[in-house]
């Protein structure tokens, strides 16, 4: 085989390999004949949501002043299902200690916790070990915050309490993306090149409708 057969295959050889990789490109292609782009239908992407789990601790003040306006020492713990849509819904238990000359339990309550990532309601059951009755108990509470009003139901008494707490807002919660899909054609991968590279307007959640026109 002479040098002048060699250089003939290599240049057939170039030839077809440079015809083959143009052809792919426009057969891939969105901007040319042979396919069509169009962008997918997207819908909605539903509601995200996280638990936030906190323990915590605070201070708690009797309004009627029953113990002299010295504070009860809280501990206790939430959980919260924190919605995209920056609703919420949980429960909290927590336990007062009154320190007024020996340390003793006062109370326990478990509420239900509903509402906003910025302003929640309480309502809940406890029992007061100082009036030794059970307790019905309802709060607003904010960041750092809580106002209620206990009820005593043997003594049918209201009691009536400010809370400064370590419990700050939940962390807001980003939406869900929505599922992509074709009502014609099939689904494909936007890429910066061919195949399939569609326009903006042509593509939606990274993706297109690529549809293959007749030849």
């Amino acid at each position: 085989m002479n040098i002048k057969r060699l250089i003939l295959l290599f240049l057939t050889a170039a030839t077809c390999f440079l015809a083959q990789s143009v052809a792919w490109a426009a057969l891939g292609s969105c901007s040319n004949g042979y396919y069509t782009c169009t962008a997918p239908s997207v819908a909605s992407g539903g509601s995200a949501y996280r638990v936030d789990n906190r323990a915590y601790a605070g201070l708690s003040w009797d309004l009627d002043g029953a113990n002299g306006f010295i504070p009860d020492l809280i501990l206790g713990a939430r959980s919260l299902n924190v919605n995209s849509s920056n609703t919420v819904n949980g429960a909290d238990f927590n336990v007062r200690l009154r320190y007024k000359g020996d340390v003793s339990f006062d109370s326990v309550r478990l509420s239900y916790v509903g509402g906003s990532r910025e302003f929640m309601g309480n309502a809940g059951l406890g029992y007061s070990f100082t009036n030794s009755d059970i307790l019905g108990t309802v709060a607003a509470q904010a960041a750092y915050s809580r106002l209620g009003v206990d009820y005593l139901f043997n003594k049918g008494s209201i009691k009536p309490y400010l809370e400064g707490n370590s419990l700050y807002a939940p962390k807001q919660v980003n939406g869900g993306t929505g599922s992509t899909s074709c009502g014609s054609g099939t689904l494909q991968t936007v890429t910066s090149g061919a195949p399939f590279n569609a326009s903006a307007s042509q593509s939606a959640n990274g993706q297109t409708c690529a549809v293959q026109n007749p030849i």
